[in-house]
Parts: C-alpha cells; structure tokens; sequence
C-alpha cells in the first residue's frame, strides 16, 4: 500500500486530492489533512463583507466531500520531517510515500507594529470580512486609506475590486462626498503588467481614489491615527489593511525552506525532496523578477501537473501535464460590473496578462468559477 498525503484543503489541496482519487488504485491511501471545517472561495468573504450572502452560504464543510478513495483528516499539522518522511499532527503521525503541501500563506496583522492596535481591520479572513461589515455601515465622514501593508500577498486584484466596490457603498449611502479615499501600495503600479495596471490606475481615477504609490508602511501610530512610512506619514480616521502574509509556522520550521516559501521546481513542482511536493500560496515560483502570484486557480494549474507527475513516477501516465501557471481571476469593477484578468506566466516567451470585460457574460462565469468547484468537491453547494 502506497501512502499519498496532502496538507491543506484549499484549491491546491482538494484539486490534487481529486486527480489522484480518481486515478489511483486500490494499492493506494489517500489522505487529505486541514484543521478547518470548511472551504470557501476567496471572493465570497466580500459578498458576506457587503451582506450579499451569509457565511453559511458561501461555505462547503469538509464533512461533505466528495472525493473518491480519500479518507479526510481535520488536524493541525505540528512538524513536518522529510527526511523521516512523516508528518505529525494533532490527530498523530502520519508517514507518506508522497506529500504535497498545499498550507497556503498566513496572515500576520502583528507584523506591522501598531496595526492590531489600530483596529486591525482586514478582509482577507472571513472573520475579519464579517466584523469589517458594519464599520464600513457605519463610517460616513473623514480619511479612509484601504493600506497593502506587504508583498506578496494573496489575489493581488482584490485590494483594487473592494476599493471599487467601498467607493460604490459609500455613493450609494450618499456620503461619498464626505469622504477622501486613498489607496497606499509598497509597489510603483498595481501590477507589473503595464497595461492591467494602467486600467486598474483609471478605474481609481474615475472614482476619486487617491493612489499612493511607493509606500512602505514601517508601522501604524494608532493613537494618533497615521501610517508611518520610512519619510512621511499618512492620516487616516479608517484604516483598512491587506495583512503582511507569510508561509505557515511549521513550514518554516521545516527543511522544506531555506527561507520563507517553498521553491520547488518549476517544471514539476517537485522539493529538493524526492516525492515532495509543494503547490499553491505556500510556494515562491519566479518569473524574472517577480513571482507567480499567489490565487487559486494558479494552485490548481500547479495540482493538475503534481497529479501527473506522481501517475508518471507509478508508471500510470506516459508524459507530464506542463506547469503554465495559468489561470482567470474575476474582477469586480462596481455596480455588479465584473471583468476578467487572464494570466500565463510559464506557457510562452514571456508572461502574458491581460483585462478583459466588464461583460454580462464575465458575470455569469465568476458564478460558476465557485458553483463548479464546490460541485465538483463537494456533496452539497
């Protein structure tokens, strides 16, 4: 009996789960391990920031997978040894023949000093999109800085669609007038894709968003209520920030890393460790200068080839399935408007990246990006 084991039950996760349920035998063990309850499309915590839908609708809980031949585990992952080729967890220690690492990137509020004290508001969690809600309800007059406090960071279109989407609530409350928005990035442009970030710049132009760029925040003054950069500062009466992300503690504790993420093979997405893989957020996979931006349907690009690469290695799958890093985020512009940003970072020359829309047609897909998934993982949706 071969042991496959797979940590983290997010897109990375769940698609490489389901490629090798599907493909893998009755000489195979399948374990898929989270320490959370549920799944939920990244996306869907600023429906339930806005109060389009609840919590409860935009979640699929582990109990009810779908995945054939893949017994799931919800345990927190304490120490990972690849040398020993084993994994501790709270539910105990589980020894593998091959393990993908699928754990994402954290958040780490504390890691600006000054932030948490400041409020901490952030919607990159679904608890923080749920407390963040009524604030936003209940501001109606001053400075209101949305702050990307570090990079990378996950979706990096997200912090630009909820500015868009804020700016919208606040017309339609009527205070729009009485508030000075302001967006502060680390960054010279949005992206470094030249023309996405010229559109992404004019669609804060046209709603009065004041884009700051280069600004390194250091700390947060809560008291006095200021982001603190290396050479000013920046007032604000709320501030909203895009938590410093990083790998999860025990992968940094583990020989997986030199370093912050995970660097596996671009090719393959194979560790310095044979049979050990890594997918997703909690990897760092360059592209000259920059790296693979971290989102869901990347992780999935990157699940399919792990997939192939173990058929091959079983002797179950003639050739690998290239890693392209390709994938389509849905982009909300305001007003129900969607657009849609194509990326493929290792199909061709170059990267290529491009935004598209908005259209009625880009509403419809953004809907089943997060049907289908929770279709095809899921008993229920």
């Amino acid at each position: 009996m071969k042991r496959v084991l797979i940590l983290g039950a997010g897109f990375g996760g769940l698609e490489t789960a389901t490629g090798l349920g599907a493909a893998l035998g009755d000489g195979y063990e399948i374990t898929l391990v989270d320490k959370r309850d549920a799944f939920y499309v990244g996306f869907a915590k600023i429906d339930v920031m806005f109060g389009h839908r609840s919590e409860e609708a935009v979640s699929s809980r582990y109990t009810e997978l779908a995945l054939e031949r893949v017994r799931f585990v919800k345990a927190e992952i304490t120490a990972i040894d690849p040398d020993a080729r084993r994994v501790e967890t709270s539910a105990g220690a589980f020894d593998y023949d091959y393990l993908v690492v699928a754990l994402g990137a954290d958040l780490n509020p504390g890691a600006t000093p000054g932030f948490p004290e400041s409020g901490g508001h952030e919607f990159y969690s679904m608890a923080g999109a749920v407390r963040l809600g009524p604030v936003m309800e209940s501001f109606s007059e001053g400075t209101f800085v949305l702050a990307i406090l570090g990079a990378p960071y996950k979706c990096p279109p997200a912090p630009y669609e909820v500015a868009y989407q804020i700016h919208d609530r606040f017309v339609a409350r009527g205070v729009r007038d009485r508030i000075t928005m302001k967006m502060v990035i680390p960054g010279p442009r949005p992206v470094p894709n030249p023309a996405v970030a010229t559109a992404l710049e004019q669609l804060l132009q046209e709603r009065n968003i004041e884009l700051v760029t280069k600004a390194s925040v250091s700390s947060v003054d809560a008291a006095n209520k200021k982001l603190v950069l290396a050479d000013r500062s920046i007032d604000y009466d709320l501030l909203v920030g895009v938590p410093v992300h990083g790998p999860p503690a025990v992968v940094r504790a583990s020989k997986l890393v030199d370093k912050g993420y995970i660097e596996p093979s671009t090719i393959n997405l194979e560790t310095k460790y044979p049979g050990v893989y890594a997918v997703g957020d909690v990897t760092k996979l360059p592209v000259g200068d920059a790296a693979v931006p971290k989102a869901g349907a990347f992780a999935e690009d990157a699940a399919r080839t792990v997939v192939s690469d173990i058929l091959v290695k079983e002797g179950l799958r003639d050739a690998l399935v290239k890693f392209e890093a390709r994938g389509t985020c849905y982009f909300e512009l305001g007003s129900g408007a969607v657009g849609k940003v194509n990326a493929n970072y290792y199909g061709g020359d170059k990267p290529v990246m491009t935004l598209d829309g908005p259209s009625d047609e880009y509403i419809a897909q953004k809907k089943d990006f997060e049907s289908s998934r929770r279709g095809r993982w899921f008993k229920t949706q």
